[in-house]
């Protein structure tokens, strides 16, 4: 956010929505032998399509879960039923697998290679889509897979993976941790987002003259203030700054 007020409401926004995810989300630690992504067991109180679910974790930066080994899986069992069984109101967790009817390739949402595939072995239903979900024997959650015809899911399996800044860690852990800042809390560091209007300081929705006194006013300075004339984040009003106003005069982009 470009105030100072609307950057304060942001960040105690942000700190307690990643305090409810911090408590659902774990993360399968490379220490532990495995990959460094969270996961976290969804469960909605109105069912989606498997497309609509997985737009739904886009939106605050993962995907439904891709599981690729049988290490993984077994980590996903144990975010899934930290009891160990399946309660008797549960259902079994979707994951991020699909089918197209008529097909008998089945297809990860991120487009991973869909090497690991322990199915149950129930008949498959080519002439229906199907989505991926865990299954096992009774309540007891086992090692095995099965599709499912139904066009809607409730519970699913969310899984965050997503490294924008290409430093080794998984960006949804460093944002519950406070390591890197999401203020419109979608999953994604703002540092790997890009303004497409960087001049308008005043988030007026156009580039003019105020923010062009902004600018001049708070030269040569460090540009804090109520609105943070130092656009470019070089930690002076100088030049560049300038630049960006001039060069992005005119309505924001759409």
């Amino acid at each position: 956010m470009k105030t100072t007020i609307r950057a304060a409401a942001a960040v105690v926004t942000l700190i307690a929505s990643s305090a409810v995810d911090a408590q659902q989300a774990v993360q399968w630690k490379v220490s532990d032998g495995g990959n460094g992504h969270w996961y976290r067991d969804d469960l909605t109180a109105v069912a989606q399509t498997l497309a609509a679910r997985n737009a739904a974790a886009a939106t605050i930066g993962g995907h439904l879960a891709t599981v690729t080994s049988q290490a993984e899986h077994a980590f996903v069992i144990s975010v899934a039923f930290p009891g160990g069984s399946l309660g008797l109101n549960d259902t079994w967790p979707a994951l991020g697998g699909f089918r197209l009817a008529g097909s008998t390739q089945w297809q990860w949402v991120t487009g991973e290679p869909f090497t690991y595939a322990p199915f149950s072995p129930d008949p498959p239903q080519y002439d229906i889509a199907e989505w991926l979900m865990m299954w096992g024997q009774g309540f007891t959650p086992l090692l095995w897979w099965t599709g499912n015809g139904n066009p809607t899911l409730g519970r699913a399996i969310i899984e965050w993976s997503a490294d924008c800044n290409s430093d080794g860690v998984v960006d949804y852990g460093q944002i519950l941790q406070g390591q890197l800042i999401d203020a419109d809390a979608n999953g994604v560091p703002d540092i790997c987002e890009v303004d497409p209007c960087p001049g308008d300081i005043t988030d007026g929705g156009t580039v003019d003259a105020t923010d062009l006194s902004i600018v001049l006013a708070a030269w040569g300075t460090n540009g804090q203030g109520e609105f943070q004339a130092d656009i470019d984040g070089s930690g002076l009003v100088d030049g560049g700054d300038l630049a960006l106003v001039l060069g992005g005069w005119g309505p924001c982009p759409e």
